[in-house]
């Protein structure tokens, strides 16, 4: 990663402080600050120095002191150290480690080590947490990533209250500063990694999936925001160093590379942090050149929305005002119109990286040393939340944001019948399904309803025979209705009651299955007809129909209780008819 501005060094004998006044670290804090937050590689040679002296390379203690590993200079780790968690800048200086053991008893702070080990875990912490909290999926929440122990947290979205401290827990293998976090329409937690440059994946209970995309540093470092394209199918990453440096990359939802949405330019925005979509534009915050600039949908440059130093975390509220988080210079939370004209500014918190507005009215904002939360109308600290922990972005978990996934719908006739089958693989607030059929695929009229699952991440499968037909044509259509009565329509499946006209073979249905599954296939003539099934060796296991039939559409069900899993096939074969298809049984 890059380094984007040069160390300034000051050769003094004195500081502010006098309990630091000899063998003082040259670096002053407000650069120490501003320097590892845009490289965040000096904070991880800090740590790795702290490692090899065995010394604890974050410390917090009760009385609200926050003390960093951010730099090294002269062969030692330079801490930062913070005497007022809520205003960062307010006493701040750097310290060596000698300084810090002789000034401050650490036997009760709590302190973090490089291996893992935590000394006094829960200084800091709301009384009400707990380190097995519940892992219960929850509709609604707030993620918030902290790169002091590499893990995420969640939060209450009205109160801003900590649900769970381990979300998704420290995860050294594959996290190592994790600054966002985000919520995917396939139901997965996609979060990004600044240091080690990639996006993991996780589920919606926090457990790991895998790398989605990274390894590919000629495009990706330093990542920082990430954020959904609007039409849901690309996701748009930050990238501030490396040789795409200051560009936003896009990538399809296989993990492929789709080229830069915005190529780079450092002139216009240097040191991107954060996309927000808006209705006719996009905003992107960067940090070195200190401003949020303007983009059109197709990610050419407009004008520079709004001068700010040093921003990171930038939302758009429903109203249409945009929040954006100040780091240094004039620090803090910042509310502007849609249109960049300054409404507000709120101080209280400073060195902020994340906001967001709870639904109390109440924004919560994180910085280096936390959590808070403060007052939507006066801008003062209501309370610090969770301290001793550095904080990143604020992102909502919002299963309602993700809709029911209809994977297939498809109508047979069997005995007469009209057999409705589909699937979905997601589901949120699904009261139902509303079953309609018409004659004209006009006119549509209510059949029956078939309740829904309510919300869930796994397929599910349903069915509905509809016997009430005779010989014509009959046109269907779900509609899918939420709780709270707002509904969609899938597309319309057209079936032909009477006699088959040619011979077919459907495929299996549920596919994979355990231990039954249906077959549907049709006979236009009278005729002799078998359906076997054989192993991938070629080898014919069972027989499923061996017998002479009248024309028509037909079910049979397999039974595959006495069989193994594993990839099988069947064959249906009646005069000079053939037809193979796969299926899996997965017990």
């Amino acid at each position: 990663m890059k380094k984007l501005k040069s160390m300034v060094f000051f050769l003094t004998l004195f500081i502010a402080f006098p309990i630091f006044a000899q063998d003082n670290p040259q670096i002053e804090f407000i650069d120490l600050m501003e320097l590892s937050e845009e490289d965040y590689n000096m904070v991880v040679e800090a740590r790795e120095l702290t490692a090899l002296q065995n010394i604890p390379h974050t410390i917090y203690l009760g009385e609200g002191v926050f003390i960093e590993a951010r730099a090294i200079e002269n062969g030692k780790v330079v801490y930062a150290v913070i005497h007022n968690i809520v205003d960062v800048y307010d006493g701040g200086v750097t310290a060596y480690w000698d300084q810090i053991v002789s000034q401050y008893d650490l036997s009760s702070a709590r302190q973090h080590f490089i291996n893992g080990e935590t000394i006094n875990p829960t200084v800091g912490y709301p009384a009400e947490y707990e380190g097995g909290a519940s892992r219960e999926l929850v509709a609604t929440f707030l993620m918030v990533p902290e790169s002091t122990n590499d893990r995420v947290m969640s939060f209450n979205v009205t109160t801003g209250d900590l649900i769970n401290a381990d979300f998704i827990p420290a995860d050294p293998t594959n996290l190592s500063t994790p600054v966002d976090a985000i919520l995917t329409p396939g139901i997965t937690i996609f979060v990004s990694d600044q240091l080690d440059d990639h996006i993991v994946a996780y589920d919606t209970l926090g457990g790991l999936l895998g790398i989605w995309v990274g390894g590919i540093p000629d495009t990706l470092d330093n990542m920082r925001g990430i954020k959904l394209a609007p039409d849901l199918n690309s996701l748009l990453l930050t990238v501030a160093s490396g040789g795409n440096q200051d560009a936003i990359a896009q990538f399809d939802p296989s993990g492929n590379y789709l080229g830069n949405f915005i190529t780079p330019n450092a002139t216009v925005m240097d040191g991107p942090w954060e996309i927000v979509f808006r209705t006719s534009d996009v905003l992107v915050s960067a940090s070195t050149s200190n401003n949020i600039a303007r983009y059109d949908l197709s990610g050419t440059y407009l004008d520079n929305f709004v001068s700010i130093t040093f921003p990171e975390q930038i939302r758009e509220l429903a109203s249409g005002n945009i929040i954006a988080a100040g780091f240094s210079g004039s620090s803090g939370l910042y509310i502007y119109d849609s249109n960049g004209t300054q409404l507000n500014y709120f101080g209280a918190v400073t060195g902020l990286r994340g906001c967001y507005q709870l639904l109390n009215g109440n924004y919560l904002v994180t910085s280096g040393t936390g959590v808070h939360e403060i007052d939507g109308t006066t801008g003062a600290l209501v309370r610090t939340v969770i301290s001793g922990v550095s904080g990143r972005f604020v992102e909502p978990f919002d299963m309602a944001a993700v809709p029911v996934e209809l994977t297939s719908f498809t109508a047979n006739v069997i005995d007469g019948e009209v057999v409705l089958i589909w699937s979905t693989a997601t589901e949120t607030n699904n009261s139902g399904f509303q079953v309609e059929r018409s004659t004209n695929n006009e006119n549509y009229e209510q059949v029956a309803f078939v309740p829904g699952f309510g919300t869930t991440t796994e397929p599910k499968n349903y069915s509905y025979s509809d016997n009430s037909v005779s010989n014509g044509t009959y046109y269907y259509r779900l509609k899918q209705i939420d709780f709270d009565g707002s509904f969609t329509y899938s597309e319309v499946v057209e079936i032909n009651i009477g006699l088959p006209h040619e011979f077919a073979l459907q495929q299996n249905y549920p596919n994979p299955f355990n231990p039954t599954t249906r077959i549907n296939y049709s006979v236009p003539a009278d005729g002799f007809v078998n359906i076997s099934v054989y192993n991938v060796l070629g080898e014919k296991v069972t027989e499923i129909v061996n017998s002479i039939q009248k024309a028509g559409s037909y079910e049979a069900t397999f039974n595959a209780t006495d069989f193994v899993s594993g990839m099988y096939i069947y064959r249906m074969e009646s005069g000079d008819f053939v037809s193979i298809k796969k299926m899996m049984i997965l017990k």
